[in-house]
């Protein structure tokens, strides 16, 4: 869908943000097609495609085909003008990216182990990968970082994240110092969520309930199409549920819930060297308890938020087996489909870029003369 010019007070930066979206869809137009998309005169799509060859996003692509007349002049999007730095803490090791305005992602290497006291680690490969970003003609803009555990509601601290030993930690200002971009904080599991909904399985659905399974058990919602985050931005935080026949310790955020030490021990049986193996009948007869709590799990967010779709991710098991067990065993009054993640371990990488992109779009169409300095 096209975005179209509006009348209000923002009206010169929409128009602008028209023109971008526009391109961005294109890569290379003539100024006349961006005026029919973007039904804004030719004279305006004119001067804003000559704004945004100051800011370096565009530059003069060469001349279209004639038509008997004078041959069109292009405009061809630079994407590698501005670029998020996406980055996941939530496994063993750092992973990243770099997302360039057209939303192509180009994985990096691996980052450093994550643990407690990752902080001098983190802030020196932080410095080195944008330093190295600048180098290349690829300049950050924003740095968007998946947590693994609850941010706060101001959302630039860490409530608690046991597995990096934040509590209550200001976590922004201490990516912002170290990397001098803007910076966004988004829980691993909504960022994950995000990234199957725009990049891979959840594309063309409006509710949908991902699981995740990773060091700990989680849920992201997706109602609407927009993502759910609740009051306390801790929505989804299945992990605390309570059963009959478990214990209740743990429910203070501080450390494993019960349904997710439960289920971790039962994961832990049929995972041989990182990957599902059910090749003894004590991992199968596991395995089915892991389907049949993952079930019931899934079975109760179900009734409460009626998801046209249920996406599982669990890295130990890229073939989907606990998808389709659950597929199998699935019973409930309305049809509700339950699939495999498709993007793998960068699916939070994928729903980073997508958060950052739509600020750093914005922050283009307003012509901001500093795009990547931090607020």
């Amino acid at each position: 869908m096209e975005l179209r010019s509006v009348q209000h007070d923002t009206v010169r930066e929409h128009n602008r943000l028209a023109v971008l979206e526009a391109l961005l869809s294109r890569r290379v137009a003539a100024r006349s097609e961006l005026s029919r998309a973007t039904r804004l005169s030719v004279p305006t799509v004119t001067t804003i495609g000559q704004e945004l060859v100051g800011l370096g996003v565009v530059d003069e692509g060469g001349v279209g085909p004639s038509g008997g007349g004078r041959p069109a002049r292009l405009l061809r999007l630079v994407p590698s003008a501005r670029n998020v730095l996406a980055v996941d803490l939530s496994g063993s090791r750092l992973r990243a990216a770099r997302i360039d305005l057209a939303g192509d992602l180009f994985a990096l290497e691996a980052g450093p182990y994550l643990a407690p006291g990752l902080e001098g680690e983190l802030t020196a490969w932080l410095r080195a990968t944008v330093a190295e970003g600048a180098a290349a003609g690829t300049p950050y803009a924003w740095l968007a970082v998946a947590i693994p555990g609850v941010i706060g509601l101001e959302g630039s601290s860490v409530r608690l994240a046991p597995s990096l030993g934040w509590h209550e930690f200001d976590a922004g200002r201490l990516l912002r110092e170290a990397s001098g971009l803007r910076v966004l904080l988004e829980n691993d599991v909504n960022a994950l969520a995000i990234g199957e909904l725009h990049q891979g399985v959840g594309q063309g659905h409006k509710d949908v309930v991902y699981l995740t399974i990773t060091g700990g058990v989680g849920a992201g919602l997706v109602l609407g199409g927009q993502l759910y985050r609740g009051s306390h931005r801790a929505a989804g935080e299945v992990g605390y549920s309570l059963q009959p026949g478990l214990p209740e310790e743990g429910l203070d955020l501080g450390a494993p819930g019960p349904l997710e030490r439960h289920l971790l021990s039962i994961a832990t049986d049929v995972v041989v060297d990182g990957a599902l193996d059910l090749g003894t009948p004590e991992r199968v007869e596991a395995f089915e308890r892991l389907v049949a709590g993952v079930r019931l799990v899934l079975h109760n967010v179900a009734c409460v938020f009626d998801p046209e779709l249920v996406v599982v991710a669990w890295a130990s098991d890229p073939e989907g087996r606990l998808a389709e067990e659950l597929a199998r065993h699935w019973s409930l009054p309305l049809a509700t489909s339950i699939r495999a993640g498709s993007l793998g371990p960068i699916a939070a990488l994928h729903g980073l870029g997508q958060l950052a992109l739509e600020r750093l779009k914005g922050e283009v169409a307003g012509l901001e003369q500093h795009v990547g300095s931090p607020t």
